[in-house]
């Protein structure tokens, strides 16, 4: 496996991470009805002053472990293969020790809309209770310079939160917001950002029972 910090966004869906686990911020949402909620999975959308698309907040529980859960999350060399619209994941840097990453996506938008990619930081952490945070960013790196042929994403905050539940659940909550930026109906970017986290938690909740990872052990995450 190669590791980094993704998902995140994986098509165009992702939260101002200052905002992520505030408790007022949370409750809130969470007082609302979710626009999405069926098979185990509740979708939340809203918006923030200065951003027109939605950000959302997603939430699951899976019958897996912390590592298992991660394991799946920073496979880098298969997350195209289930992550709905990646096409690609370059590791620019990818530091285990400090739990830091660096990495640029390809984004496959359905024609005739152009295709996006990004480069993002992504930093992670795990708490004394075995919660592990994934908190991602756009920056920029000399070493993945933009294409002519694709669209930049330069405004993306995202964050992956796994919080142990015991007798092997796990709480899964991904949040996000993205400006897609170029040419694109606001009600099409809107209808992305309710759909593909449901569709993006409805496959994990299998990929994380697959040999691949049902039994992972991560050095870097301490299993509760």
């Amino acid at each position: 496996m190669q590791y980094s910090a993704l998902l995140l966004l994986a098509s165009l869906g992702v939260i101002s991470t200052a905002h992520a686990e505030n408790p007022t911020v949370v409750q809130r949402i969470e007082a609302t009805k979710p626009v999405i909620d069926k098979n185990g999975v509740k979708v939340w959308t809203y918006q923030t002053i200065g951003n027109p698309a939605f950000n959302f907040r997603a939430t699951t529980t899976m019958n897996s472990s912390v590592s298992s859960i991660v394991a799946a999350i920073l496979d880098t060399d298969y997350l195209s293969s289930w992550v709905p619209y990646t096409r690609k994941v370059d590791v620019l840097k990818r530091d285990e020790q400090n739990g830091t990453f660096v990495l640029r996506m390809e984004l496959d938008f359905p024609f005739p809309l152009k295709d996006r990619d990004v480069v993002v930081f992504s930093k992670l952490t795990q708490a004394a209770d075995g919660t592990v945070t994934l908190m991602n960013r756009s920056t920029a790196d000399a070493r993945a310079p933009a294409s002519p042929h694709m669209v930049r994403i330069t405004h993306y905050e995202g964050s992956w939160i796994v919080r142990p539940l015991g007798k092997g659940k796990s709480e899964v909550i991904t949040t996000g917001y993205a400006d897609p930026g170029g040419v694109l109906p606001l009600p099409v970017v809107n209808m992305f950002v309710q759909q593909q986290p449901y569709d993006m938690l409805q496959i994990m909740q299998k990929i994380v029972q697959s040999p691949r990872y049902k039994d992972a052990r991560l050095s870097m995450i301490r299993e509760p």
